[in-house]
């Protein structure tokens, strides 16, 4: 994620300052999003090659209710757009969302287990 921070501001300030066109601008906005797909492959690569049934069972079902998350508010968020109720955000965001939704399902999955004295 280092590198997504730095390629977004380099790429940020590289466009400010030089404001390129063409193949140049649209490599710049892509730069950004290389590292977050690496991160998507690596989690991946994490499920699959998980050794443990029961540990990339509960990665899979984490991200599956990032996935419900983040689907579910998108889609209430575009149809608020629509209706101009609320502003545009950009779709970006979409990936930051995920990974809270992330979060959030892997701290209720853990809460779920400890209720149910699992570990």
């Amino acid at each position: 994620m280092t590198c997504y921070a730095v390629f977004l501001l380099g790429s940020n300030m590289v466009e400010s300052a030089y404001a390129p066109t063409g193949a140049a601008l649209i490599a710049l906005a892509i730069l950004p999003a290389l590292p977050i797909i690496a991160v998507i492959w690596a989690m991946g690569m994490a499920i699959v090659e998980q050794p443990d049934e029961y540990v990339r069972a509960k990665l899979i079902h984490a991200m599956l209710i990032a996935t419900a998350m983040m689907l579910s508010v998108m889609t209430v968020w575009s149809f608020l757009e629509d209706t101009g109720a609320v502003p545009h955000k950009p779709v970006h965001l979409a990936f930051p969302l995920w990974c809270a939704g992330l979060l959030i399902g892997q701290a209720w999955l853990w809460l779920r287990d400890r209720i149910a004295g699992r570990s």
